[in-house]
């Protein structure tokens, strides 16, 4: 650690971080101004606009002070750029509890859970007999899913930090690579516009198959989102609709897909693009081979009719490897050979570039592909040269390397979780996986080990996992390490 201060600016650091976190807390206190608006179609809730209007303001004042030199940051490096924007989920889910706190009557470490599972686009929840809610409330934790979808940095991108180095490298930081456009700014509005586009598309059909208005925007928010977080204890299932599966399925499809591939089909006004991508090639797959395997196991196990298996397996795999965690039925009823499958698809996740959590498809892919080209290198005469390609993209040795080291990472916060939840709770494997896979992927699911009765550290730990999950690890191993730096170095003899 000292070695690493002599190549560290901490006063530079300090001051970067600063600037770009104030300029993204002013979006965070815009985005608290929205609920105010729903007064407008439920008066009755009209008491309950403080708990907005109140911090929504104060985060714009405080994010205006600590950015008022944000136009002298002229280059930000990628640790810095990682550095806030972990800080950035974090603050936000803190600043966002003051809502739960006041109407919902939520301790502290509960509301902070919420509002990390709803920024993150986790989706487990410790609220329960949502029908009772003021619809506010409930709107709020919709919205936050669905800014968390695209991102609070990426909506910091379109709105308040111009062009240049620092949005690039916050775009990166924020666990986006994909460019559509050469600036990084156009690129964010391209992805805002296309996701809402979608959103009003989903809220549409959501409501013409039988759904309320705000029924139909907030599961349209959080399935494209892939957030899940429903106004109904019983998700989607509550509304006992074929129709309505069949839309959620889509949108959730839609939320794990490449936005890339989403806007290279607007572009050219045609689906060769979206099926001819491998991320969107490796999901089906492994849906198709994953889904018949469950249906026959819940068939086995007794309690459901062919159809009513088919419906679940399909609805609840797709929930699953799309990290949304919409659910149509109770999972901790389900065999435990299905609870791991689900487990592996929410560890798979979405698409690399999409609202999905998980180690993403394409690094799933590249694992495979990576084993395939090391047993040729074996086989082909020395010096041959093998093309590391999968799909479209062309990989170099390093990204190869750095994606194997990310996967190994990312197994061992897993199993740490999986393991602390067994000693802590006396849980069992395949539950505790379950858990840990459903809060590291940011999926949602839940076969009933979270809940307001969990002991503090185990809370502590879900929403640890959250965090690491959604910014896929590596920005909050930089954030605390270079918290750890910015300390103040001790004296001594």
């Amino acid at each position: 650690m000292p070695k690493l201060r002599r190549f560290i600016n901490v006063s530079e650091d300090i001051f970067v971080i600063r600037n770009l976190s104030g300029a993204i807390l002013q979006g965070i206190g815009l985005a608290y101004l929205i609920p105010v608006l729903l007064v407008w179609f439920y008066p009755e809730e009209i008491k309950f606009v403080l708990y907005f209007a109140g911090p929504g303001v104060a985060s714009i004042l405080i994010g205006a002070i600590l950015s008022r030199h944000i136009e002298h940051v002229e280059d930000v490096n990628l640790r810095q750029a990682m550095i806030a924007s972990a800080f950035t989920w974090l603050f936000a889910s803190v600043v966002s509890v003051v809502p739960f706190m006041s109407i919902a009557k939520m301790s502290f470490i509960d509301s902070l859970f919420e509002t990390m599972s709803a920024w993150t686009g986790t989706g487990l929840t410790m609220m329960s007999h949502l029908e009772s809610y003021p619809k506010v409330i409930l709107f709020w934790r919709a919205w936050m899913q669905w800014l968390g979808g695209i991102g609070i940095v990426l909506v910091a991108l379109t709105i308040l930090i111009r062009p240049g180095v620092a949005a690039a490298r916050l775009y990166r930081a924020e666990a986006r690579s994909e460019r559509i456009l050469p600036n990084f700014v156009n690129t964010a509005k391209i992805i805002v516009q296309i996701y809402t586009l979608l959103t009003l598309v989903g809220a549409y059909l959501y409501y013409i198959n039988g759904m309320s208005l705000f029924d139909a925007f907030i599961h349209s928010m959080t399935g494209l989102g892939t957030g899940g977080m429903s106004s109904h204890d019983l998700s989607i299932g509550y509304f006992h609709s074929l129709s309505i599966e069949i839309i959620t399925v889509f949108l959730m499809i839609m939320g794990a897909v490449n936005f890339t591939v989403h806007y290279k089909v607007f572009r050219d006004k045609s689906l060769r693009n979206f099926f001819k991508d491998i991320q969107v090639k490796t999901m089906f797959y492994l849906l198709a081979a994953t889904i018949p395997l469950m249906t026959v196991s819940l068939i086995s196990y007794g309690h459901f009719n062919p159809i009513r298996a088919l419906r679940e397996s399909i609805f609840h795999a797709v929930s699953a490897i799309t990290c949304t965690g919409f659910g149509i039925g109770n999972l901790a009823n389900y065999p435990e050979v299905d609870k791991v499958f689900l487990s592996l698809l929410m560890v798979v996740g979405g698409s690399a570039g999409s609202t999905a959590g998980g180690i993403k498809l394409i690094r799933i892919a590249l694992t495979f592909e990576s084993l395939k080209w090391t047993i040729q290198q074996a086989i082909l005469p020395k010096g041959a040269i093998i093309r590391r390609k999968v799909g479209e993209y062309e990989f170099s040795e390093d990204e190869i390397q750095e994606v194997l080291g990310f996967t190994m990472t990312y197994f061992a916060f897993l199993l740490f979780g999986t393991i602390y939840m067994m000693l802590r709770l006396g849980a069992k494997f395949a539950d505790a996986l379950f858990e840990s896979a459903s809060a590291i992927g940011n999926v949602g699911l839940s076969v009933g080990i979270t809940s307001p009765l969990l002991p503090p550290d185990i809370k502590v730990l879900l929403i640890t996992l959250m965090w690491v999950g959604r910014l896929e690890i590596f920005s909050t191993i930089v954030f605390i390490v270079g918290v750890i730096m910015m300390l103040p170095r001790r004296t001594g003899k």
